[in-house]
């Protein structure tokens, strides 16, 4: 998932949660096989010393996976789970949020391969027309728009009935259907192919046509077709799978008033398209050196229509599923996703002009939130891309 985590979630706070049995427990240590060769690497300590910068400036816990000319560095600081101590270490998962959609957008791809679909089928061709009807532009863009942003369709992240929603139900497990219900009549941001604006509801609807073409859920697909060829074991979709103790808790400032607040278990519409997905650090590297290493998922036609981008803004180029980053302070971009949920942040990304340097961390804290750990955030970021492409 993505922005616009809208700070009047500290005002609509005070409703009455549900007693839904939580998700997430108390986060436990992990064993991992010791990346020694990391204190070898030229940079450990540069690397390791901007993990623990931000850390002590307030972010609760990071891991990150970096690959360069000199090998592969994994490193971590904070905690994965403040009131029990427990250190966040490389084996912990934690939330990949909106690299969610990078996933769903190859398996649509590979599902295109195979001639289950076409990414410029009408939407309208898989979904019901009762609910196309009531979401406005959505009888008139294709699974391509959907994947590109280039619809329109209202953000469900917006909306502050979504948030209440969640707030209400803490812990529920949404349908698609019961999703676009909080969207259905909104205004749209444009007409079809007339703006780039990034919606999270695009990907509801994706998910929908590749569970009706499939005749089951694309949770299985993921898993059956990426996930477990690839050995990604600590790999979970939430709201389709259990998820283990090793997750980590996340957090958010939810009150802004420089208060961390555990809000691992306020379930923000996993499971559906536009995020869910949990994993690890290797999870991530092994799904990228398939991607775009091994070219083992897709074909090189398919990656050359993922890799068609629009602008938007200054920031971001949007693809067909993917993204390149950091055009705002870099001249390498950054290809693959970000992720961003209310108590999660990840990034995934190669640098194909900067000797194909991967990047990969998880901060188990919601960055995208009106706080003043946003801005933290985004500096502990823009410092580690600049430094891994130097």
């Amino acid at each position: 998932m993505k922005k616009h985590w809208i700070s009047l979630l500290g005002m609509i706070f005070l409703v009455t949660l549900s007693c839904r049995e939580a998700d997430i427990g108390p986060s436990y240590n992990c064993t991992y096989a010791s990346a020694a060769s990391s204190t070898l690497h030229p940079k450990n300590a540069v690397f390791q010393s901007i993990l623990d910068t931000y850390v002590k400036n307030g972010l609760p816990g990071i891991s990150t996976l970096i690959k360069d000319e000199d090998g592969v560095w994994v490193g971590y600081a904070g905690k994965a789970d403040i009131d029990k101590n427990i250190p966040f270490t490389p084996c912990h998962a934690s939330k990949a949020a909106s690299i969610t959609k990078f996933m769903v957008g190859t398996l649509t791809f590979m599902l295109q391969e195979q001639g289950l679909i076409d990414i410029n089928d009408p939407i309208a061709k898989h979904i019901d027309a009762d609910i196309i009807s009531k979401v406005k532009n959505a009888d008139q863009v294709t699974i391509k728009n959907c994947l590109q942003h280039t619809t329109g369709i209202y953000d469900i992240i917006t909306d502050a009935e979504f948030y209440l929603a969640v707030l209400n139900n803490p812990n529920k497990q949404w349908r698609a259907d019961e999703l676009l219900e909080l969207v259905y009549d909104k205004d749209p941001y444009f007409a079809p192919n007339e703006g780039v604006e990034y919606s999270n509801t695009n990907t509801i609807f994706v998910g929908m046509c590749l569970d009706k073409v499939l005749g089951y859920s694309h949770a299985k697909a993921l898993r059956e077709m990426i996930w477990d060829p690839l050995a990604m074991y600590d790999t979970y979709y939430q709201s389709r799978d259990l998820l283990p103790s090793t997750v980590a808790q996340g957090y958010y400032d939810l009150y802004n008033n420089n208060t961390i607040v555990n809000v691992s278990n306020l379930v923000t519409g996993s499971g559906n398209g536009y995020g869910g997905v949990f994993s690890t650090v290797y999870d991530l590297q092994k799904f990228m050196n398939a991607y775009y290493f091994d070219k083992t998922l897709v074909n090189e036609e398919s990656m050359g229509m993922m890799m068609t981008f629009v602008s938007e803004g200054d920031m971001n180029n949007l693809g067909v599923g993917i993204m390149q980053k950091f055009k705002n302070f870099s001249p390498h971009l950054g290809l693959g996703h970000s992720g961003r949920d209310l108590g999660y942040s990840a990034d995934l990304f190669v640098f194909p002009t900067r000797n194909d340097r991967q990047m990969i961390f998880f901060v188990n804290y919601g960055t995208d939130g009106d706080s003043a750990l946003r801005e933290v955030f985004r500096e502990f970021e823009k410092t580690l891309v600049l430094e891994v492409t130097e």
